[in-house]
């Protein structure tokens, strides 16, 4: 037997509906008007035809029912195959009864009905047995063919008529046979799109609980950074100043003014520590899950500012949607720029644009400092974040990050991020498209 698909579907086939409609319609005009098959030997009328076409009128009529009700209760898709052979079994109750109490009207009857049995029962069976449900019924056909030959009205004396008629039968019984078996596997065709689509559903959902997890995570990496920063820099700066202090008081008598030096040396290194612990404060004071980037890029731009460097900041789009792990790339990419600038570049005027659309965003922050030869830096042992910390950052979303600068000439740090990293899974590029 059969297995048809066990869960209805949303949509009502009307396919197979108005396909079955058209044929019981010219079944019924057949059986209204059937030249071929209402003449006996001699060309008489049988006496028993007018009850022939009310049973086969009736017949039809009552599958035309059923099949109706199988569209409207089921739309074609079982809950389970008992079903499928209870109302194939209904349908050939009629043939039962009329083999029992009319069988002389079997023959001519057969020819008719043996189309829309062969469908019937090869839904229900597997496709095996309903080779052989086609071989029953071409061997009906052929065996009412020679033993009550139909003659035609016409005086030809052969039986060609009769053999194109027989062929037509043939070929109605192959092509209800083609119709079931296309109807069987486009069900499960349409079972195997409906587990993919619930197969995709599921692996969205598990998609969307991986980028929840990954901005979890992107957090928890945040944070053990900066204590990593608070220990490597900020202990680094204290060490120095603890230097410079000790020089100075080694100096204080023999040379005042290297004493006077190493004081404003250590001077100027607090100052840099008090920012690195501001900003570090800040970050672990807001909370991801209400990261407002715009507010945040502010904070680095002030320090630019108050050092008395002019700063014109372009920013636009919208946040919403964004993975949280871009929005903290973002927020690292102006940080780490500013803090290089203020410690290198001898800046005077700093431009930053940023811009947030549908599918992506990008920041490009540019100064007319002194400028460096980038490949140098791929030379060096650089330690905490830095711009070979940012740039694997930016990787970790997927992201593109270039810098662009000379001696003399400035600098310009640009990156393009896409709005959500998870989306791009399994792709082969990154497909974000560069500034």
């Amino acid at each position: 037997m059969a297995n048809p698909l066990s869960k209805p579907s949303k949509e009502r086939d009307v396919t197979r509906l108005i396909l079955m409609m058209l044929f019981f319609l010219f079944h019924f005009m057949l059986t209204m008007q059937p030249a071929p098959f209402r003449r006996e030997h001699g060309g008489r009328v049988p006496s028993d035809y007018s009850l022939m076409g009310a049973l086969n009128v009736a017949i039809i009529g009552f599958w035309l029912a059923l099949e109706v009700f199988e569209f409207l209760a089921w739309n074609y898709r079982w809950k389970n195959l008992r079903d499928g052979v209870a109302i194939t079994v209904v349908r050939c109750i009629p043939v039962c009864v009329l083999i029992v109490f009319f069988p002389g009207l079997m023959p001519g009857m057969m020819r008719l009905m043996a189309p829309l049995l062969t469908f019937y029962l090869s839904l229900v069976f597997r496709q095996a047995w309903s080779y052989a449900v086609v071989a029953f019924f071409w061997l009906v056909q052929l065996l009412l063919f020679f033993t009550a030959p139909v003659p035609t009205d016409t005086p030809i004396s052969d039986n060609s008529y009769g053999i194109v008629i027989l062929l037509y039968q043939l070929m109605s019984i192959l092509l209800m046979f083609l119709f079931g078996l296309f109807w069987k596997e486009d069900g499960k065709n349409r079972e195997r799109q409906a587990a993919l689509m619930a197969e995709i559903q599921a692996n969205q959902e598990e998609l969307r609980r991986y980028a929840s997890r990954v901005s979890r995570v992107v957090a928890l990496e945040e944070r053990t950074r900066i204590a990593r920063d608070i220990h490597d820099n900020l202990g680094h700066t204290l060490t120095a100043i603890s230097i410079q202090l000790n020089k100075a008081e080694a100096f204080f008598r023999k040379n005042p003014e290297v004493s006077i030096k190493a004081i404003v040396d250590a001077r100027t290194s607090m100052h840099e520590a008090m920012l690195d612990i501001r900003s570090t404060l800040d970050t672990l004071n807001n909370p991801t899950e209400g990261f407002d980037l715009f507010s945040q890029v502010q904070k680095p731009l002030e320090s630019l500012r108050q050092a008395g460097i002019s700063v014109t900041a372009d920013i636009r789009g919208s946040t919403e949607g964004y993975n949280i792990s871009v929005l903290l790339a973002l927020y690292r990419f102006v940080q780490e720029g500013v803090t290089n600038i203020l410690k290198h570049a001898e800046a005077r005027e700093v431009k930053l644009k940023i811009r947030l659309d549908g599918d992506q965003a990008c920041a490009e922050l540019r100064d007319d400092g002194r400028g460096f030869d980038p490949r140098a830096m791929k030379n060096k042992d650089v330690s905490g974040y830095g711009l070979t910390g940012l740039s694997d950052r930016i990787s970790l979303v997927r992201g593109t990050f270039s810098i662009e600068s000379a001696p003399g000439t400035g600098t310009a740090l640009k990156t393009c991020m896409p709005k959500d990293p998870v989306a791009l899974i399994g792709k082969g590029s990154d497909n974000v498209a560069r500034q």
